[in-house]
């Protein structure tokens, strides 16, 4: 069965979200996008982390989900400059290589994204707890809604320890599309940022705020 019906039968998203607003149209629209939001990352979480291991029709769910949040409910006008820190994981990719945290057959790593400062930005992968492949990127603002990234190094990393590195020309990249940022809270008060962007390939991204 489609995980489109999963989604659509038996799931009331008004219990799951609540949010305060100032009027009834307001507090309307809020709690809607709220809704919105999270269906984007429970059928991501339904589809999996590796779209190319999904079916046709499960992608092109994902990428209408995205489309709908993205045109709809961005509120953030620069998203491009949204200012981004710390961790961030990765909960879709429709990417078929190895950013989307497959390496081989169903071999599939934890794929985040780690934010030293406005600039460098670090795509890890990590295999349990020890073992840690990481390409270390350059962002570069190139308007409200572009990014230029250019990969500078790549790193091996087990128990900690860099065991290689090796330098890349930064020729490596391209321009990304930064389609939606925007909070979810759920019904604990707690928050996460989540991210939209196309590589060009679509990436869905949380982080626990």
């Amino acid at each position: 069965m489609k995980i489109l019906s999963c989604l659509l039968l038996g799931f009331n998203w008004q219990q799951r979200f609540q949010l305060g607003g100032g009027g009834t149209d307001n507090n309307k629209n809020s709690v809607e996008r709220n809704d919105n939001i999270l269906k984007l990352l429970d059928t991501a979480g339904k589809i999996g982390q590796v779209g190319s291991l999904a079916s046709d029709d499960d992608q092109q769910l994902m990428e209408d989900v995205a489309k709908n949040v993205a045109l709809a409910f961005n509120k953030e006008s620069k998203p491009a400059r949204y200012t981004l820190t710390g961790e961030h994981k990765l909960v879709y990719s429709a990417a078929p290589g190895a950013s989307s945290g497959r390496i081989f057959g169903n071999v599939v790593g934890v794929v985040s994204q780690y934010f030293e400062n406005d600039d460098i930005f670090y795509n890890r992968v990590n295999f349990g707890p020890y073992i840690q492949i990481a390409l270390k990127a350059k962002r570069e603002i190139l308007n409200d809604t572009s990014i230029k990234v250019s990969f500078l190094e790549t790193s091996f990393n087990i128990f900690g320890q860099t065991l290689k590195k090796s330098k890349m020309d930064g020729s490596a990249g391209g321009v990304w599309k930064v389609k939606f940022v925007g909070t979810v809270e759920d019904e604990n008060g707690n928050k996460k940022l989540v991210r939209i962007m196309e590589t060009p390939s679509l990436f869905i991204l949380e982080q626990d705020l």
